[in-house]
């Protein structure tokens, strides 16, 4: 048994971390031993073509955070949205809530994957689905930045791919513990938690084994003045929570051609639900706090449950087939907005009524994935396959046992080819993916504030052909310029456009605010590598003719606005290796965004925080 123990201690503004134990698991590849040097420019992204790639070599800006680091990073924190924010330049600072309202990516919405499995709800999009595995199970994590539709619906801002635990390389066992504390600089009861995670990892034979589980007690925090933090009870909060996840992935070769895994895996997290919002004010530099009581309703709660499969063929057709079938249970609950006009929002017959809600999205899909390299054509490379999703969303108000948005399904599949030609010091890339989806509304009613309109359900169809172009040029030794054009393809809020309608009389079959989000985006940018350093900058240009704005009303609703919008701006990151195996480096970017309010045909007004 291969084992090694890490124990350390931290401090931060708001926790002293008094106790953490590690044991580091044997990676896929295997982790830079002591006289190692790390390779600046080795690291190996999927996300982007469906097959590993190194990173250096496409056309798109891509962060890669490896273990190591996004270990350091856990320890000072758990929260997976600071890692993104700390590693990922345009990826929007975390609140360090259990929602991720306000966290784009470009500006725009990226969509989650565990595994190349998709976590975003398409149809009624939450802002939960960034925390659906705990960190603890994360071997690394793969970002791509700008508009996608390499992995099909939803990438309108980028992809972030979390890869979980790889069995160990050669045959045995390792382990990997985590016990850790944290408390706050002023010891109060409320501010301890802790975490325990163990998993095992093994390999016999043709066969592999990653299990494990990882339960997560975090404390209240308080600010360097011993104010209780505010805490977010309706949209959901980490601070005096709990989660749990059980995981469990296998893998068995049946030949050197054949091999099949599985993964299965359960995460919750759930508020304790002790504290109150005291509500600050901002004009007298009064900050949001807390007060110990019981908030009305249900705690704010994740709860995941997904599984799948993968088959692969490594011979096949001169090629290598990869398919995929997964499947995903998710439920959201949101707490209750106990105030004046939230109660008036809800309201029954005329009467103010306390209720809240709970997204239920079910989504299975089987991808497949089959490459090979023409060598008599120059070294071609091909990435063909098909991908299908179906999606069931609904949300539902679960004090009053309402409906507010029915239960809608999202059907689509979508056929793809991508191609990749070297020539010389120049690479060419290409592809199209064509989407064909059709979305089901069945009739209904909406609730009183949005005039119990009855809406009749309707199924409109959506084909869109997708293009991406790009180029890499190794203008020299340590030099390559980039650059390229890639589309995105997204619907819309569904369940916010849905559950806003109160005009009678409205037909869902050409009702043009269901209509799909396509982006358009444009990219360059420099890579420069040297023995001991890498220095990348790209400025990029996002623009969709009809897009999506949230914006909010009295009651802190949030509804949809489709226009034309724009997002800009450009990032710069930088990396020296200090020593043989330590790094220093830092992120820069700058962002805007804008949209066409008054449908003029100038996009000259700035989009307001929560859509960028």
């Amino acid at each position: 048994m291969k084992t090694s123990t890490l124990l350390n201690a931290r401090r931060s503004f708001a926790a002293l971390l008094v106790a953490a134990g590690t044991t580091a698991l044997v990676a896929q590849t295997p982790a830079p031993d002591a006289d190692a040097v790390i390779s600046l420019d080795a690291f190996t992204v999927s996300a982007a073509t469906r097959t590993e790639k190194l990173a250096s070599a496409l056309p798109v800006s891509t962060t890669v955070i490896p273990t190591q680091r996004l270990a350091d990073q856990l320890a000072l924190s758990s929260d997976l949205g600071t890692a993104l924010a700390q590693f990922i330049p345009g990826y929007a600072p975390s609140r360090q809530k259990l929602t991720s309202r306000g966290e784009s990516f470009r500006g725009r919405d990226p969509l989650y994957l565990v595994d190349g499995i998709p976590q975003s709800n398409p149809l009624r999009a939450g802002s939960r689905e960034s925390l659906t595995i705990d960190p603890f199970f994360l071997e690394r994590i793969e970002a791509v930045h700008g508009s996608s539709a390499a992995q099909g619906l939803g990438a309108t801002g980028g992809l972030i791919n979390f890869i979980t635990l790889a069995p160990p390389a050669e045959e045995g066992t390792t382990q990997r513990l985590e016990l850790s504390g944290t408390t706050s600089t002023r010891f109060k009861s409320d501010g301890f938690g802790g975490k325990a995670a163990y998993a095992l990892a093994a390999r016999t034979g043709e066969s592999s084994l990653v299990a494990g589980a990882a339960y997560e007690v975090r404390p209240f925090a308080y600010d360097g003045d011993g104010r209780p933090l505010g805490v977010d009870n309706v949209q959901g909060d980490l601070l005096d929570s709990a989660s749990l996840d059980v995981f469990a992935k296998g893998a068995h070769a049946f030949s050197s051609r054949h091999d099949v895994r599985l993964m299965v895996h359960r995460f919750e997290l759930e508020q304790n639900a002790d504290w109150l919002t005291v509500a600050g004010n901002r004009a007298n530099g009064t900050p949001t706090i807390s007060m110990p009581g019981t908030p009305a309703g249900q705690p704010a709660r994740n709860l995941v449950t997904a599984a799948s499969a993968t088959f692969q063929d490594k011979a096949l057709g001169g090629g290598e087939l990869t398919a995929d079938v997964f499947l995903q249970r998710f439920d959201g609950t949101y707490g209750a907005s106990d105030t004046a006009s939230t109660r008036n929002f809800f309201r029954v017959n005329g009467t103010p009524t306390l209720d809240q809600s709970q997204i239920e999205a079910r989504k299975h899909g089987v991808k497949l994935t089959w490459v090979r390299t023409l060598t008599e054509l120059g070294d071609l490379g091909i990435v063909t396959g098909a991908d299908y999703l179906a999606d069931q969303t609904a949300q539902v108000l679960i004090l009053t046992g309402r409906t507010w948005v029915p239960e809608t399904t999202y059907k689509g599949w979508s056929p793809y080819l991508q191609l990749e030609k070297p020539i010389g010091a120049l690479t060419l890339h290409g592809g199209l993916r064509y989407e064909i989806a059709k979305l089901d509304v069945p009739d209904f009613r909406t609730i009183e504030s949005s005039g119990n309109t009855l809406v009749a359900g309707g199924a409109p169809q959506f084909d869109e052909a997708l293009f991406n172009l790009g180029a890499t040029w190794r203008a020299a030794d340590g030099v390559t310029l980039f650059g390229g054009y890639t589309q995105g393809f997204g619907m819309p809020d569904v369940g916010r456009v849905l559950r806003a309608i109160n005009t009678p009389g409205v037909a869902i079959d050409n009702y043009i605010e269901l209509s799909p989000i396509v982006t358009d985006n444009l990219e360059a940018g420099v890579r420069f590598y040297g023995p001991d350093w890498k220095l990348g900058w790209s400025a990029y240009l996002s623009q969709s003719d009809f897009g999506s704005r949230l914006s909010a009303n009295p009651a802190g609703i949030l509804s949809v606005t489709r226009e034309e919008t724009i997002t800009y701006g450009t990032e710069l990151s930088a990396e020296w290796r200090v020593g043989r195996t330590g790094t220093f480096g830092g992120n820069l970017a700058m962002q805007e965004g804008k949209s066409d309010r008054d449908g003029n045909g100038s996009v000259d007004r700035r989009l307001p925080a929560v859509n960028v």
